[in-house]
């Protein structure tokens, strides 16, 4: 049976992926993200998720052709690394507007479109489940919506409306190099900031998992009577989630700290 299905930051990456392997499986997608689809351009909905207005338009405009909304996939988002200190409020208030607010505010708006029987899948990161030096703007904002995928999930269950978080590793898209990028320092963080950075790109390149992996498993949770509350995606970091729940948190934090090449805690 054919689903309407709706994804923010459809446009690229995860979304990009996610939409087109909906689309394989028959379904309707509607994308919506800050530039159109140019292979779907009818199906393509251009607006920043943070603005409440045109959240809402966008929104009442599916609803009005569509009738109904059956998967809600809060895909968009933006990356930040820095000490938390020098982030600029500016940046700050971004962040949390796209990766916290924005989710919120489709969330609301799709809400009364979706039966029982609808599916939201937020997605989270690792980075919402493993703390990690001059990324915590990040790691708490991805931390903020699983929290609030797991209230959602115990709020909507009377309704019949399911909610998942999916949390992937680290992905091969241009999300990295589009990361806003804070290096400065001072006497607190001294070197700390540029090795921590340094990690961070030598990595860049390496291993990562392919979008269409995680549109797979976001897709498999879609289509289950009832999703898990939340799925790692990434062999490396199901492992290390279990070790972070076993091992003292002084530990988790200082091997982490040191392996990301912040330094050492005392």
């Amino acid at each position: 049976m054919e689903r309407i299905v709706v994804i923010t930051g459809g446009s690229m990456g995860i979304g990009k992926a996610t939409a087109t392997l909906f689309r394989q499986k028959g379904d309707t997608v509607l994308s919506i993200a800050m530039q159109i689809d140019e292979e779907y351009p009818e199906e393509s909905y251009v607006a920043d998720i943070s603005n409440e207005e045109q959240v809402k338009n966008i929104i009442s405009q599916i609803g009005e052709k569509y009738h109904k909304i059956d998967v809600l996939v809060n895909n968009a988002g933006i990356g930040v690394n820095g000490a938390l200190e020098l982030v600029p409020s500016d940046v700050f208030d971004k962040i949390m507007d796209v990766n916290i607010k924005g989710a919120y505010l489709v969330t609301k708006y799709a809400l009364p479109y979706m039966k029982k029987g609808g599916k939201i899948i937020n997605i989270s990161s690792v980075s919402g489940m493993f703390p990690s030096p001059f990324r915590s703007l990040y790691c708490f904002s991805k931390s903020a919506l699983l929290m609030s995928t797991m209230c959602q999930r115990m709020e909507l269950s009377r309704a019949g409306i399911d909610v998942c978080a999916v949390c992937p590793g680290e992905v091969k898209t241009g999300f990295m190099k589009k990361r806003v990028r804070i290096e400065d320092t001072n006497e607190r963080y001294g070197k700390q900031v540029e090795r921590a950075f340094a990690f961070l790109d030598k990595h860049d390149g390496g291993k990562r998992m392919p979008p269409e992996k995680v549109a797979k498993v976001i897709f498999k949770q879609a289509k289950r009577r009832k999703s898990k509350p939340f799925v790692i995606v990434g062999a490396s970091f199901k492992l290390i989630y279990f070790g972070i729940r076993i091992l003292p948190t002084r530990w988790v934090l200082g091997l982490t700290n040191k392996f990301m090449g912040g330094g050492s805690i005392e």
